[in-house]
């Protein structure tokens, strides 16, 4: 007998935000630049597929490609970088304490509440 689907929680987004971070021209770890081969993505510090919310404060700009285990990027998804590493990076960029960055990613994340600057 199939019953009615379970919701699927909508992911918070804040558009200006990822704007912001995608401008952003190197990587953020390591300071590289696109040359040919490796070149620069956005990285969810909670994972998409966990439903991380698409806000600046949970996403990084790292060198990859990701899908070639290749730069940073692969390297956040080989586990070879830390979330508290990645906070930390994204903190700097934004210029809060790294607490107040994880309490917000999390908070969006968990109960969808995000208030932009």
């Amino acid at each position: 007998m199939m019953g009615k689907p379970i919701p699927k929680n909508k992911r918070v987004v804040d558009k200006a935000g990822m704007k912001k971070v995608k401008t952003i021209d190197h990587c953020e770890k390591c300071g590289r630049w696109t040359d040919g081969f490796f070149n620069l993505e956005v990285a969810h510090v909670i994972g998409k597929g966990a439903g991380g919310p698409d806000i600046k404060e949970n996403c990084i700009k790292l060198c990859g490609p990701a899908s070639m285990q290749a730069g940073c990027h692969g390297a956040n998804h080989a586990g070879e970088i830390s979330k508290d590493e990645l906070f930390a990076k994204i903190a700097e960029r934004e210029g809060k304490p790294v607490e107040e960055i994880k309490e917000i990613a999390h908070r969006a994340w968990r109960f969808g509440e995000y208030a932009t600057d």
